[in-house]
């Protein structure tokens, strides 16, 4: 941490990085992912909304390169109005898996970029970029990812506690992660990212139609938060400390 430290001084003084070899990010990192966007509700007006993902972080640095093995612990939906609530439930987020994704980490300026990185949710397609999201439930694409006997994901909605539904789901979403390591253990930033989702069923049929969402122009509502946790440290015990984590 000392040597951190005066790598940190010497770097905003503009004096050579003679010590930046030594900075390594390799371990394990606890991350707070939050994705910020705009909802027209009924009854409440436009609303910001929230997704929020915690995630145990497995990064392994050589030189500039980065490999992270990224596990979902917790997944959350804040609607941004007590009228509605969304759950992921808890085969949702086991379903999710691991994401293997390579990043640069500058040593000269302690900057970090994840390139672009597409994630497919319930459904498989040739081309995960390009490829429009099928419509269709009897879509071969489209598969039970969650394993709870419904196609694509299930998700659980209640609007003002009265009307409630599964909601079965196929999603493609897409992040880029630029931040910067602001001390020996927290690595925070910004986060640009895009969703695309299409309902292919629900219990309650006034859930097939979803309400019009938006960007939120403000991009520092999107950001990350890295936290650096000992190599033992679990998801269970991520989420119990998330306040501590994750507080700036």
């Amino acid at each position: 941490m000392r040597v951190l430290s005066i790598v940190l001084v010497m770097a905003v003084l503009g004096a050579a990085p003679v010590f930046m070899q030594t900075i390594d990010l390799s371990g394990v990192w606890a991350q707070l992912v939050v994705n910020s966007q705009f909802s027209d509700v009924p009854f409440a007006g436009r609303v910001r909304q929230q997704t929020i993902s915690i995630q145990r972080v497995a990064l392994k640095q050589n030189g500039n390169r980065v490999i992270l093995e990224a596990r979902t612990c917790a997944l959350e939906f804040d609607s941004g109005t007590p009228l509605v609530k969304i759950i992921f439930p808890d085969k949702f987020v086991s379903s999710l898996g691991t994401d293997v994704k390579e990043s640069q980490f500058d040593l000269s300026t302690l900057s970090f970029v994840q390139p672009r990185y597409t994630y497919l949710r319930g459904v498989r397609l040739n081309d995960p970029e390009r490829d429009p999201l099928p419509t269709d439930p009897k879509d071969p694409r489209i598969f039970d990812q969650d394993e709870d006997g419904n196609p694509g994901m299930t998700i659980k909605a209640s609007v003002v506690g009265v009307f409630n539904a599964d909601i079965y789901i196929i999603q493609r979403d897409w992040n880029i992660l630029r931040g910067r390591l602001t001390s020996s253990t927290t690595l925070d930033g910004l986060v640009e990212w895009g969703s695309e989702q299409v309902i292919i069923g629900a219990t309650n049929p006034i859930f097939l139609n979803p309400n019009p969402t938006f960007s939120d122009p403000n991009p520092n509502n999107s950001f990350f938060r890295s936290t650096r946790v000992s190599d033992d440290t679990s998801c269970e015990q991520i989420i119990v400390q998330r306040d501590r984590l994750f507080a700036r």
